[in-house]
This record gives structure tokens, sequence and C-alpha cells, in this order.
């Protein structure tokens, strides 16, 4: 998903101060770039681990299948939602 930021192919008009800083960043120095968004996935991965285990831990494995959701269906849902109001946003900014 990041590919098309990194290689200059998604550009917005009106930048603030931080999709400014992160753009400057991206293009003076990949290195870093490559660099925070390792830092960030294994800060994320550390995390959602985290949060696995104490539900293990604590709460257990029938919590976990009583409490269980269809992610699927919500990511449909939430594409659809997004789409739909990109879609209405984009006719209503023409008139």
């Amino acid at each position: 998903m990041l590919v098309p930021i990194y290689l200059g192919l998604c550009q917005a008009g009106d930048l603030d101060k931080g999709h400014a800083a992160a753009g400057a960043l991206i293009n003076a120095n990949l290195g870093m770039a490559v660099v925070v968004s390792v830092v960030h996935s294994v800060a994320m991965i550390a995390a959602g681990g985290l949060l696995a285990w104490l539900v293990y831990r604590y709460l257990g494995l029938k919590f976990v299948s009583r409490s269980w959701f269809n992610l699927d269906a919500i990511w449909a849902v939430s594409l659809i939602l997004v789409g739909a109001l990109s879609l209405a946003i984009g006719l209503a900014s023409r008139h």
C-alpha cells in the first residue's frame, strides 16, 4: 500500500505539516523511510502480540471463542462504505 506513495504516484495538492514532513523524509532519505516503516511494523506486531498474550493469559480461550466476530465481513463493509463515501464526495465536489 505504501509503494505508490514512495514512487510519487500519489500527490496531494495542499499538504498539512505532518504530510509535508513525511514527504520530505521520503524524498530526502529512502533508507530512513524504510527504517521508520520497519520500526513501526515491529512496534505494531509487538503491541498486537502483547495484547493477544494478555487476552490468552487473563481471559482465556473461552472468552476468545465466545466473543469472536467475522473480520472478513467487517472489512468488506468498511471498504464498501469508504468507496461509497468517496464516490459521494467526488460527485458532490463536481457541482
